[in-house]
């Protein structure tokens, strides 16, 4: 392979690994959000982002506002 052909390799692996999708509680990082459900069960709220966003929530300390899905899950 060439080392442009790497470069675009790279470039594309990046930008897929950017986009990976990863579950998390409360909507960002380090949030607090339970409260209690019926039948003495926790809920508790989600958002399913991509790996990037959840970075930019870590560095940025608040909600970026993008999901791939979202909900709450009781247990």
């Amino acid at each position: 392979m060439s080392t442009r052909g790497t470069r675009i390799a790279f470039l594309i692996a990046a930008v897929l690994a950017f986009l990976l999708p990863r579950w998390v509680p409360c909507g960002y990082p380090g949030a607090t959000c339970a409260r209690a459900g019926h039948w003495r069960t926790t809920c508790t709220a989600y958002e399913v982002e991509p790996i990037g966003f959840y970075a930019l929530e870590l560095l940025a300390e608040r909600d970026v506002g993008f999901a791939y899905a979202s909900g709450e899950e009781c247990r």
